[in-house]
């Protein structure tokens, strides 16, 4: 999980931006806001965001969302 790459995007773009680079993803392979090599990194970013963006859009600040995201991935993995 890339939080930089997660905040920066999260911050950065609606969720609906967020459908559409996913879409873009998809469709072509690239996507304009991320420079990353690998599609499955952006794709992973892309996924991650819109969750924490959709949690900041019902209320909860942007470090909250990221920290709440943050422990339901590692509760998963553990």
């Amino acid at each position: 999980m890339d939080i930089k790459a997660l905040r920066e995007l999260a911050q950065t773009y609606t969720v609906e931006q967020l459908n559409s680079f996913v879409s873009e993803l998809e469709n072509t392979g690239t996507c304009q806001c991320s420079q990353k090599p690998d599609p499955g990194d952006i794709m992973s970013d892309l996924l991650q965001a819109i969750e924490v963006r959709q949690a900041v859009d019902s209320g909860q600040s942007l470090q909250e969302a990221i920290r709440d995201f943050s422990k339901r991935v590692r509760s998963v993995l553990s």
